[in-house]
This record gives C-alpha cells, sequence and structure tokens, in this order.
C-alpha cells in the first residue's frame, strides 16, 4: 500500500529556454570551464536517460492501473521527463554550435543503455530506474539547499537547472512506488542501485573528461579551476561534493528496508520555487 506521503501532484510544465549560443558563454558557471563541464557531462545524460526511465516506468502501466492516484503521476512524470529529455537536447545542440565535439560519446552512451535495456529483464531496469532518480533526487535538493551558488551562473542555465531540479523532487517517488507495487524485493532494489550507481558515476566523469579535453587547459590550469571550484562551494554552500552527498549517500538511504523517496522532505524553497514558475508559466 502506498502511504498518503506519496500522493502528490505531477505537474509537467512547458518550458522554451533561450539557448542562444552567441550569448551563453562556454564556460556558464562563473568562467570556470571544470565547474561548467561537471553540469554539462551530466546534462548530455539526461535525454537519453530520461527517455530509458519512461520506457522503464511504461512496461509496468497497465499492472497499477487499479490505482487511480499513481496512474495520474505516471503520465505526469511521463510529461515532465519528455519535457526535460527535450530541453536538454536542446542545451545539447547549442553545445554543438560552440563547438565542442558530443556525438561519439553519446553514441556510446546510448548503446550501453540500449545493451542493458535488452539484457536485463524488465523488474531490473524498473528497478535501476528507481534508483537513478533517487540520485537525481538528492541532486535537486542539494541545488536548492545550496542556491547560493547559483548566484553566477547564467540566467538561462539556471533557470535549465532549477526548474529540472524542482520537478525531479515532484515526481521522486513515482518509479519507486510502482516498483514497491509490481516487484517489492529488496534485492532486487540492490541490484538496480548497483548498476544506476555503476553507469551514472561512470558516464557522468567521462562526460565531463570528454568535454574538459576539448578545453585545451594544462593540467595545472585544470588543478586551479578545480580547486577554485572546491573553495567556492566551501565558501558559498556546505562544500558538498558529489561522491559522498550524492553517490554515497544515495546508496546508505536506498538500502534502508524502510526506505522511501518522501523520507526526505522536499525544502520549502522548491515549494516556493513551484509556486513562483506555475505562476509565470
Amino acid at each position: 500500500m502506498q502511504t498518503t506521503a506519496t500522493r502528490r501532484p505531477v505537474t509537467p510544465r512547458k518550458m522554451r529556454l533561450p539557448f542562444d549560443p552567441d550569448t551563453i558563454p562556454k564556460r556558464w558557471y562563473g568562467g570556470n570551464a571544470v565547474a561548467t563541464h561537471v553540469v554539462n557531462g551530466v546534462s548530455l545524460l539526461f535525454p537519453a536517460g530520461e527517455r530509458f526511465f519512461v520506457r522503464s516506468v511504461r512496461r509496468y502501466f497497465k499492472n497499477v492501473s487499479d490505482d487511480p492516484v499513481l496512474t495520474k503521476q505516471i503520465r505526469g512524470f511521463f510529461g515532465q521527463e519528455g519535457k526535460h529529455a527535450h530541453e536538454h537536447e536542446r542545451h545539447r545542440k547549442m553545445l554543438e554550435a560552440q563547438g565542442y565535439e558530443v556525438r561519439e560519446f553519446l553514441d556510446a552512451f546510448e548503446r550501453s543503455l540500449r545493451f542493458l535495456e535488452e539484457l536485463a529483464p524488465d523488474a531490473l531496469n524498473l528497478s535501476a530506474t528507481a534508483a537513478a532518480e533517487h540520485f537525481t533526487a538528492i541532486m535537486a535538493e542539494n541545488a536548492f539547499d545550496d542556491i547560493e551558488l547559483f548566484e553566477h551562473v547564467d540566467p538561462v542555465m539556471r533557470d535549465l537547472l532549477l526548474w529540472h531540479a524542482a520537478e525531479e523532487i515532484e515526481h521522486k517517488a513515482v518509479a519507486f512506488d510502482v516498483l514497491k507495487r509490481v516487484a517489492p524485493n529488496h534485492a532486487l532494489r540492490v541490484a538496480g542501485m548497483a548498476i544506476a550507481a555503476v553507469f551514472l558515476a561512470y558516464w557522468w566523469q567521462r562526460g565531463t573528461r570528454m568535454l574538459l579535453a576539448q578545453e585545451n587547459l594544462s593540467p595545472q590550469e585544470r588543478a586551479r579551476e578545480a580547486q577554485s571550484m572546491k573553495t567556492y562551494r566551501e565558501e558559498h554552500g556546505k562544500g558538498r561534493t558529489i561522491l559522498r552527498d550524492v553517490f554515497l549517500r544515495g546508496i546508505r538511504e536506498y538500502l534502508e528496508r524502510d526506505f522511501h523517496p518522501w523520507n526526505n522532505e522536499a525544502s520549502a524553497l522548491v515549494k516556493e520555487y513551484l509556486a513562483d514558475l506555475d505562476a509565470r508559466l
């Protein structure tokens, strides 16, 4: 049975962001190449990744048709993920217009997803989706908790990231609730987390490295920019790291037997942001 904590609206919002390669700087995160490409590296994964998430949940849509609230949330999830994929595709095209070569990387990533999807049972793909959604929800929650870190982000990119983050939080329990209905097996949940953690860690760092290699920075310049990013996060935020505060936290929480995504409540700032966004759209 679902708890009342999961009974939340999931509302797709249409965005059409002005991704102009001539006005958005290549190093849009405060002029720092490392900070910019850490985010660009994961952004490139979203279109194919989110379509995989939708397919994984869609296979079980009929299995939960007796729950009208969950089915409505699933439709909202499909709408949100589709719009996220579309805007991140437009961001990818902007990167290409700015001279970045990303097609070879994306082709390899998409082949790896197809291989997983064809090899793994449907339930395992759904489990990996639920685990990946937990990672994206953590990243989203961290973004709002460290909102000061967006002060020096280009406004268009800030809109992309915060809109996406807020909606990730809004639908963060959907895939997990489907998994709990159709395959409530802790061992399956563990296996899904292993796949999601390895996929995300490997392809995120590979994408970041691929983009940074095109900046032609010397090892010393790259080290200085990485240190500058670290110092900035410590001085203006909570000094979070991706390893500790996304991956290790996500694995620790997700493997608890009583885990549910809404054990972590959305911050008031997320609710305020969504209310403001709904008023503007």
